[in-house]
Protein backbone atom coordinates (compact mmCIF):
# COMPACT_ATOMS: atom_id res chain seq x y z
CA UNK A 1 0.00 0.00 0.00
CA UNK A 2 1.13 3.54 -0.57
CA UNK A 3 -0.21 5.01 2.64
CA UNK A 4 1.28 5.26 6.11
CA UNK A 5 1.17 2.15 8.29
CA UNK A 6 1.04 4.34 11.39
CA UNK A 7 -0.18 7.92 11.34
CA UNK A 8 -0.35 10.40 14.20
CA UNK A 9 -0.28 14.13 14.70
CA UNK A 10 3.50 13.83 15.12
CA UNK A 11 4.59 11.67 12.18
CA UNK A 12 3.66 9.02 9.65
CA UNK A 13 5.57 5.74 9.53
CA UNK A 14 6.00 3.72 6.36
CA UNK A 15 7.01 0.07 6.20
CA UNK A 16 7.81 -2.27 3.32
CA UNK A 17 7.47 -5.94 4.28
CA UNK A 18 8.06 -5.01 7.92
CA UNK A 19 11.02 -2.68 7.29
CA UNK A 20 10.67 0.95 8.37
CA UNK A 21 11.63 3.15 5.40
CA UNK A 22 11.56 6.86 4.59
CA UNK A 23 8.14 7.97 3.33
CA UNK A 24 9.34 8.82 -0.19
CA UNK A 25 10.45 5.22 -0.73
CA UNK A 26 6.79 4.21 -0.56
CA UNK A 27 4.88 7.23 -1.86
CA UNK A 28 7.40 8.53 -4.44
CA UNK A 29 9.77 5.73 -5.50
CA UNK A 30 10.51 7.79 -8.62
CA UNK A 31 12.44 10.15 -6.31
CA UNK A 32 14.92 7.42 -5.33
CA UNK A 33 18.37 8.21 -6.69
CA UNK A 34 21.61 6.25 -6.86
CA UNK A 35 22.92 8.51 -4.07
CA UNK A 36 19.98 7.59 -1.83
CA UNK A 37 20.65 3.90 -2.39
CA UNK A 38 24.44 3.97 -2.19
CA UNK A 39 24.54 6.30 0.83
CA UNK A 40 21.88 4.42 2.83
CA UNK A 41 23.70 2.87 5.83
CA UNK A 42 20.94 0.34 6.61
CA UNK A 43 21.28 -2.67 4.29
CA UNK A 44 17.59 -3.63 4.65
CA UNK A 45 16.40 -0.14 3.69
CA UNK A 46 18.88 -0.15 0.79
CA UNK A 47 17.45 -3.45 -0.45
CA UNK A 48 13.91 -2.04 -0.26
CA UNK A 49 15.00 0.96 -2.31
CA UNK A 50 16.47 -1.33 -4.96
CA UNK A 51 13.28 -3.41 -4.97
CA UNK A 52 11.13 -0.29 -5.33
CA UNK A 53 13.09 1.11 -8.29
CA UNK A 54 13.59 -2.27 -9.96
CA UNK A 55 16.81 -3.75 -11.26
CA UNK A 56 16.64 -2.14 -14.70
CA UNK A 57 16.34 1.38 -13.30
CA UNK A 58 18.91 0.57 -10.60
CA UNK A 59 21.43 -0.30 -13.32
CA UNK A 60 20.74 3.00 -15.04
CA UNK A 61 20.88 5.03 -11.82
CA UNK A 62 24.23 3.60 -10.80
CA UNK A 63 25.70 3.62 -14.30
CA UNK A 64 26.78 0.03 -13.71
CA UNK A 65 29.10 -1.28 -16.37
CA UNK A 66 28.86 -4.70 -17.89
CA UNK A 67 31.60 -6.86 -16.40
CA UNK A 68 31.21 -9.87 -18.67
CA UNK A 69 29.06 -11.12 -21.53
CA UNK A 70 28.73 -14.31 -23.51
CA UNK A 71 26.12 -16.13 -25.59
CA UNK A 72 24.02 -16.66 -22.45
CA UNK A 73 23.68 -13.06 -21.27
CA UNK A 74 25.35 -10.00 -19.79
CA UNK A 75 26.67 -9.78 -16.24
CA UNK A 76 26.60 -6.55 -14.20
CA UNK A 77 28.11 -5.90 -10.77
CA UNK A 78 27.26 -3.00 -8.46
CA UNK A 79 29.38 -2.57 -5.35
CA UNK A 80 27.47 -1.51 -2.25
CA UNK A 81 29.11 -0.04 0.87
CA UNK A 82 29.07 -2.40 3.85
CA UNK A 83 27.04 -5.01 1.97
CA UNK A 84 27.52 -7.68 -0.63
CA UNK A 85 27.55 -6.47 -4.23
CA UNK A 86 24.47 -6.72 -6.40
CA UNK A 87 25.24 -9.01 -9.33
CA UNK A 88 22.68 -9.16 -12.11
CA UNK A 89 22.49 -11.17 -15.30
CA UNK A 90 20.51 -9.83 -18.25
CA UNK A 91 18.99 -12.57 -20.36
CA UNK A 92 16.86 -12.28 -23.47
CA UNK A 93 13.75 -14.40 -23.91
CA UNK A 94 14.21 -16.53 -27.00
CA UNK A 95 10.48 -16.36 -27.74
CA UNK A 96 9.34 -13.26 -29.59
CA UNK A 97 6.71 -10.93 -28.22
CA UNK A 98 3.54 -10.28 -30.25
CA UNK A 99 5.22 -7.25 -31.85
CA UNK A 100 8.27 -9.30 -32.92
CA UNK A 101 10.59 -7.92 -30.24
CA UNK A 102 12.48 -9.93 -27.64
CA UNK A 103 11.95 -9.16 -23.96
CA UNK A 104 14.98 -9.02 -21.68
CA UNK A 105 15.05 -9.77 -17.97
CA UNK A 106 17.45 -8.92 -15.17
CA UNK A 107 17.92 -11.64 -12.57
CA UNK A 108 19.88 -11.28 -9.34
CA UNK A 109 22.49 -13.96 -8.78
CA UNK A 110 25.02 -14.65 -5.99
CA UNK A 111 27.89 -12.15 -5.79
CA UNK A 112 30.61 -14.74 -6.37
CA UNK A 113 29.40 -15.45 -9.92
CA UNK A 114 31.75 -14.01 -12.54
CA UNK A 115 30.34 -15.25 -15.87
CA UNK A 116 26.91 -14.85 -17.45
CA UNK A 117 26.77 -18.54 -18.38
CA UNK A 118 27.39 -19.51 -14.74
CA UNK A 119 24.70 -17.04 -13.64
CA UNK A 120 22.10 -18.48 -16.01
CA UNK A 121 23.02 -22.02 -14.95
CA UNK A 122 22.59 -20.96 -11.31
CA UNK A 123 19.05 -19.70 -12.04
CA UNK A 124 18.20 -23.21 -13.25
CA UNK A 125 19.96 -24.81 -10.26
CA UNK A 126 22.35 -26.62 -12.60
CA UNK A 127 26.14 -26.74 -12.22
CA UNK A 128 27.72 -24.44 -14.80
CA UNK A 129 29.79 -27.29 -16.23
CA UNK A 130 26.58 -29.20 -17.00
CA UNK A 131 24.60 -26.27 -18.40
CA UNK A 132 24.43 -26.64 -22.17
CA UNK A 133 20.87 -26.30 -23.47
CA UNK A 134 20.30 -27.94 -26.86
CA UNK A 135 17.61 -25.37 -27.66
CA UNK A 136 16.20 -22.30 -25.99
CA UNK A 137 12.47 -21.77 -25.70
Amino acid sequence: AESAAVESNIERLYFWHGILVPAFVIVRPDWITAKHILDEPNAEVRRVMVERVGYERFLGLTGAARVQADDYGELFRIELPNDEPVVLVRVVNSTTESDGSYKSYLLRVPPQIERARDAVAWTFDVPAAEYAPAAQT
